[in-house]
Protein backbone atom coordinates (compact mmCIF):
# COMPACT_ATOMS: atom_id res chain seq x y z
CA UNK A 1 0.00 0.00 0.00
CA UNK A 2 1.94 3.22 -1.15
CA UNK A 3 -0.10 6.58 -0.28
CA UNK A 4 0.45 9.98 -0.92
CA UNK A 5 -0.93 12.53 1.74
CA UNK A 6 -2.61 15.91 0.68
CA UNK A 7 -3.90 17.71 3.94
CA UNK A 8 -4.85 20.92 4.63
CA UNK A 9 -4.49 20.71 8.13
CA UNK A 10 -0.59 21.09 9.62
CA UNK A 11 -1.69 19.48 13.20
CA UNK A 12 -3.53 16.38 11.02
CA UNK A 13 -0.42 16.59 8.49
CA UNK A 14 1.71 15.41 11.11
CA UNK A 15 -0.17 12.78 12.42
CA UNK A 16 -1.35 11.42 9.45
CA UNK A 17 2.42 11.31 8.47
CA UNK A 18 3.59 9.61 11.57
CA UNK A 19 0.96 7.29 11.87
CA UNK A 20 1.55 6.40 7.98
CA UNK A 21 5.57 7.14 7.61
CA UNK A 22 6.14 3.23 5.97
CA UNK A 23 3.10 3.76 3.39
CA UNK A 24 4.21 7.36 2.44
CA UNK A 25 5.55 7.72 -1.12
CA UNK A 26 5.23 10.64 -3.79
CA UNK A 27 2.02 11.41 -5.75
CA UNK A 28 3.52 9.96 -8.74
CA UNK A 29 4.50 6.40 -7.29
CA UNK A 30 1.12 5.97 -4.74
CA UNK A 31 -2.12 3.54 -5.11
CA UNK A 32 -3.77 5.97 -3.59
CA UNK A 33 -4.16 9.62 -1.96
CA UNK A 34 -5.31 10.53 1.58
CA UNK A 35 -7.05 13.56 1.58
CA UNK A 36 -8.75 16.66 4.49
CA UNK A 37 -10.57 17.73 1.13
CA UNK A 38 -12.13 16.95 -1.90
CA UNK A 39 -9.31 16.65 -4.74
CA UNK A 40 -9.22 15.84 -8.19
CA UNK A 41 -7.32 13.19 -9.04
CA UNK A 42 -6.44 10.55 -11.43
CA UNK A 43 -5.59 8.30 -8.71
CA UNK A 44 -8.31 7.16 -5.94
CA UNK A 45 -9.23 9.08 -2.85
CA UNK A 46 -9.45 8.24 0.76
CA UNK A 47 -11.12 11.32 2.49
CA UNK A 48 -10.78 12.06 6.27
CA UNK A 49 -13.10 14.57 7.89
CA UNK A 50 -16.30 15.54 9.52
CA UNK A 51 -18.06 15.91 5.92
CA UNK A 52 -20.42 13.93 3.77
CA UNK A 53 -18.49 11.57 1.66
CA UNK A 54 -15.52 10.62 3.75
CA UNK A 55 -14.24 7.72 4.32
CA UNK A 56 -13.43 8.01 7.76
CA UNK A 57 -14.75 10.74 10.48
CA UNK A 58 -12.44 12.23 12.82
CA UNK A 59 -11.47 11.65 15.69
CA UNK A 60 -9.60 8.53 14.93
CA UNK A 61 -7.00 5.87 15.79
CA UNK A 62 -4.43 4.49 14.69
CA UNK A 63 -5.59 1.50 14.34
CA UNK A 64 -8.74 2.38 13.24
CA UNK A 65 -7.15 4.77 10.29
CA UNK A 66 -5.26 1.53 9.24
CA UNK A 67 -7.61 -0.75 9.26
CA UNK A 68 -9.94 1.32 7.13
CA UNK A 69 -7.26 2.56 4.66
CA UNK A 70 -6.86 -1.52 4.10
CA UNK A 71 -9.65 -1.65 3.48
CA UNK A 72 -9.87 0.92 0.61
CA UNK A 73 -6.67 -0.50 -0.56
CA UNK A 74 -8.31 -3.72 -0.82
CA UNK A 75 -11.14 -2.25 -2.85
CA UNK A 76 -9.31 -0.50 -5.29
CA UNK A 77 -7.38 -3.43 -6.06
CA UNK A 78 -10.24 -5.35 -6.40
CA UNK A 79 -11.75 -2.85 -9.38
CA UNK A 80 -7.81 -2.62 -10.81
CA UNK A 81 -8.33 -6.17 -11.11
CA UNK A 82 -12.12 -6.76 -12.44
CA UNK A 83 -10.89 -3.58 -15.14
CA UNK A 84 -7.45 -5.58 -15.97
CA UNK A 85 -10.03 -9.14 -16.30
CA UNK A 86 -12.36 -6.60 -18.72
CA UNK A 87 -9.64 -5.13 -20.93
CA UNK A 88 -8.15 -8.43 -21.07
CA UNK A 89 -11.96 -10.35 -22.43
CA UNK A 90 -11.90 -6.86 -25.07
CA UNK A 91 -8.44 -7.77 -26.49
CA UNK A 92 -9.27 -11.77 -26.82
CA UNK A 93 -12.93 -12.01 -27.78
CA UNK A 94 -12.53 -14.20 -30.72
CA UNK A 95 -10.17 -17.33 -30.25
CA UNK A 96 -9.76 -16.99 -34.28
CA UNK A 97 -8.37 -13.60 -33.69
CA UNK A 98 -5.68 -14.74 -30.91
CA UNK A 99 -4.90 -17.47 -33.63
CA UNK A 100 -4.01 -14.64 -36.34
CA UNK A 101 -2.07 -12.98 -33.71
CA UNK A 102 0.15 -16.33 -32.71
CA UNK A 103 0.86 -16.68 -36.62
CA UNK A 104 1.76 -13.08 -37.08
CA UNK A 105 4.06 -13.39 -34.12
CA UNK A 106 5.50 -16.61 -35.69
CA UNK A 107 5.65 -14.96 -39.26
CA UNK A 108 7.54 -11.94 -38.01
CA UNK A 109 9.97 -13.85 -35.88
CA UNK A 110 11.26 -16.46 -38.70
CA UNK A 111 13.90 -15.89 -40.51
CA UNK A 112 12.28 -17.72 -43.87
CA UNK A 113 8.41 -16.25 -43.99
CA UNK A 114 7.08 -17.47 -47.09
CA UNK A 115 7.13 -20.91 -45.86
CA UNK A 116 5.51 -19.95 -41.90
CA UNK A 117 2.60 -18.28 -44.22
CA UNK A 118 0.53 -21.21 -46.65
CA UNK A 119 0.84 -19.41 -49.90
CA UNK A 120 -2.41 -19.28 -51.29
CA UNK A 121 -3.94 -16.01 -52.53
CA UNK A 122 -6.90 -16.53 -49.65
CA UNK A 123 -4.14 -16.74 -47.43
CA UNK A 124 -2.66 -13.86 -48.11
CA UNK A 125 -5.48 -11.83 -47.98
CA UNK A 126 -6.56 -13.54 -45.02
CA UNK A 127 -3.16 -12.88 -43.51
CA UNK A 128 -2.73 -8.79 -44.21
CA UNK A 129 -6.35 -8.08 -43.59
CA UNK A 130 -5.53 -9.35 -39.43
CA UNK A 131 -2.13 -8.28 -39.76
CA UNK A 132 -3.60 -4.78 -40.19
CA UNK A 133 -6.02 -5.23 -37.87
CA UNK A 134 -3.52 -6.10 -35.08
CA UNK A 135 -1.61 -2.83 -36.42
CA UNK A 136 -4.21 -0.49 -35.99
CA UNK A 137 -4.87 -2.38 -32.10
CA UNK A 138 -1.06 -1.55 -31.50
CA UNK A 139 -1.37 1.59 -32.54
CA UNK A 140 -4.55 2.25 -30.41
CA UNK A 141 -2.68 0.96 -27.24
CA UNK A 142 0.59 2.92 -27.40
CA UNK A 143 -1.67 5.90 -28.02
CA UNK A 144 -3.39 5.36 -25.11
CA UNK A 145 0.05 5.00 -23.62
CA UNK A 146 1.12 7.98 -24.23
CA UNK A 147 -1.57 10.23 -23.61
CA UNK A 148 -1.20 8.20 -20.00
CA UNK A 149 2.57 9.50 -19.68
CA UNK A 150 1.84 12.75 -21.35
CA UNK A 151 -0.59 13.94 -18.13
CA UNK A 152 1.68 12.16 -15.80
CA UNK A 153 4.53 14.48 -16.87
CA UNK A 154 2.33 17.48 -17.10
CA UNK A 155 0.61 16.40 -13.36
CA UNK A 156 4.39 16.44 -12.27
CA UNK A 157 5.58 19.71 -13.65
CA UNK A 158 2.20 21.46 -12.53
CA UNK A 159 2.92 20.24 -9.28
CA UNK A 160 6.70 21.85 -9.28
CA UNK A 161 5.32 24.74 -10.75
CA UNK A 162 2.76 25.28 -7.95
Amino acid sequence: MKIALICDSLLLDRSLEMYLKEYLTSYKLCDFVVATQFVESQKPVFLIGNFEGANLKIPFTRDLLLQELEAFDRKVRGRAMQESKNEESRIYLEPLEEDNIKRANVASASFDIPKTIESSALQDNKFNSNNSMLKSKIEEVLHRYAQEIESIVLEHYKDKNV
